[in-house]
């Protein structure tokens, strides 16, 4: 189990714990001998996931004028082309062990960092940047 950090944005929280869930279905289903149709479809819940929070985390700094965007963007950036990468990997290799401790301890490391800092500052000057601007929240228009 991993252990983070809540953000101030609920969308934020919401899509940290579904990229959680799907990390852990793909573990499990790597620990044993599994189906590859099954890990093939989590994998890419997983980065469609990912892309969609990453661009949406995206909108708002550049909405918020987020003073770090471009170091927060350059992480989701490398972080899409790494994960894009490892799975086009393992759809060639099929190799359960090198997928499964990747997705152990660089992504399980890579996460608890990023939400922890970059994920809790940008969350914070968001939901500061709404509140000054009178709205309940950036996802909706201001």
């Amino acid at each position: 189990m991993l252990n983070y950090p809540q953000v101030a944005l609920d969308f934020m929280n919401r899509d940290h714990a579904e990229f959680i869930d799907l990390r852990g279905k793909l573990l499990d289903l790597l620990s044993a001998p599994s189906d590859t149709a099954a890990i093939n479809t989590l994998l890419d819940q997983l980065l469609e996931h990912t892309r969609h929070h990453f661009a949406e985390e995206e909108r708002l700094m550049q909405e918020t004028l987020f003073f770090a965007y471009p170091m927060h963007k350059g992480e989701h950036d490398n972080v899409l082309a790494e994960m894009s990468a490892r799975i086009g990997d393992w759809k060639q290799t099929h190799d359960n062990e090198t997928l499964r401790e990747w997705l152990e301890r660089a992504v399980g490391n890579w996460f608890v960092n990023h939400v922890s800092t970059m994920d809790f500052v940008t969350a914070g000057f968001i939901a500061m940047k709404s509140k000054n601007a009178g709205c309940q929240t950036y996802q909706e228009s201001c």
